[in-house]
């Protein structure tokens, strides 16, 4: 074995702290690249829970929009039933006969204001 001129027999002998500075480099490259891919994969898992969030939110604005549309079909429903041409149609097919209401019939009650 050559020995160079700048090196000391220390130099050439291994020792505990080098093995120690290597498996500290090696832990370090493998912490750095842990770091890496959280630092890389972090923004896309944010990314993908907002679209997530998004998609649901137009979901319950569909489902909102759906149940306001249903809400007025009701509606209209309701007061095209109480109309009095419905009433009188609903009455005919039960067997259900208007009698007029007399004037004399009727009782007046007065109040007076005060």
């Amino acid at each position: 074995m050559v020995q160079d001129w700048y090196t000391v027999e220390i130099d050439r002998q291994p020792s505990a702290n080098r093995h120690h500075a290597e498996r500290l480099q090696h832990v370090m490259i493998l912490v750095m690249l842990l770091f890496l891919m959280v630092a890389i994969f972090l923004p896309l898992w944010q990314r993908g829970i907002n679209r997530s969030l998004e998609v649901e939110y137009q979901t319950l604005l569909e489902n909102r929009k759906a149940l306001e549309e249903e809400q007025q079909v009701l509606m209209a429903s309701i007061s095209s039933l109480s109309m009095p041409e419905a009433l009188a149609d609903g009455a005919w097919r039960e067997d259900i006969i208007f009698q007029p209401i007399k004037a004399e019939a009727v009782l007046r009650i007065s109040r007076s204001i005060q």
